[in-house]
């Protein structure tokens, strides 16, 4: 695992063991990863605070909700017995990063001081323990593979 720089810690590669078998699904989870990683190196460099942070977040917010948006069609169309509990932890996991979020555009900047470490962990979590139990389930013709924005619109429309 490859780790950024910095006092408060690593944060980690996604690795292959994390695959859930389907490459659309694995390149979103991959992003987290980077996401995560620009949110901590702009925390690090205190020259970086503000716009990049709070851009960064936006991004956060619309990348949760635009892959939280395709995994959950995707296990819709497979019937996967468990979407109920799925969605409800990503409902769980949108809200807590949106809270925080606009805790830190309303003034309070330390509120965004431990959001890396928070989607690592969650990350990390869920794609080992939950999303391994749709990786039987998941076949390529359910994923669809545009690019978020795309679903995103769609849905909204």
């Amino acid at each position: 695992m490859e780790a950024s720089d910095g006092a408060r810690g690593a944060i980690p590669e996604w690795t292959p063991d994390m695959s859930v078998g389907n490459d659309t699904l694995d390149s979103d989870h991959k992003a987290f990863f980077d996401i995560a990683r620009l949110l901590y190196d702009s925390l690090a460099d205190k020259r970086e605070q503000g716009l990049i942070i709070a851009s960064t977040l936006l991004i956060l917010e619309e990348y949760v909700d635009g892959h939280f948006l395709r995994e959950e069609k995707a296990l819709k169309a497979v019937g996967y017995t468990q979407l109920s509990e799925h969605h409800h932890k990503h409902r769980k996991f949108q809200a807590r990063v949106r809270a925080i979020s606009e805790t830190y555009q309303s003034g309070t900047k330390s509120a965004a001081d431990d959001l890396p470490d928070l989607v690592i962990k969650w990350l990390t979590h869920h794609i080992l323990n939950e999303d391994m139990q749709y990786k039987r389930w998941i076949r390529d013709s359910a994923v669809d593979p545009r690019p978020l924005a795309f679903l995103a619109a769609e849905a909204a429309g």
